[in-house]
């Protein structure tokens, strides 16, 4: 009988001969017939105006991280939520350590403010 750990080898090792047999596959018997037109960009059909490729500013990036830094936070708070009673029989401890996680992520939230990562112009 096999364990756990070799059950996911296998699975991970049949997973990945059937997307190779599925790419070989359509390499065999699907058209390959390049073209000018059909190596151009366009946008539903109609030919771009400017180029593709432009400079975005910073504070896209700074926004999506500060979004998943704080949407993590509240994929990892809401399980203590839940169990809050559960852990507070476990004492104090518990409550100082949820107590440390919100806030070293607060301060790392009033040092993004001040820099003025989430001040959009």
């Amino acid at each position: 009988m096999m364990s756990g750990f070799e059950t996911i080898v296998m699975y991970l090792g049949m997973s990945l001969l059937v997307i190779l047999a599925m790419l070989g596959a359509s390499a065999l018997l699907g058209p390959y017939r390049p073209a000018p037109e059909k190596a151009t960009t366009f946008e539903c059909g109609v030919p771009l105006l400017d180029p593709s490729h432009k400079r975005y500013s910073v504070k896209y990036y700074l926004v999506a991280v500060l979004f998943l830094v704080f949407d993590l936070e509240t994929v990892l708070i809401y399980p203590l939520a839940v169990q809050f009673k559960a852990l507070a029989t476990l004492g104090w401890g518990a409550f100082f350590e949820i107590f440390i996680f919100v806030f070293v992520l607060l301060v790392g939230l009033v040092y993004a403010i001040k820099k003025g990562a989430v001040d959009w112009e």
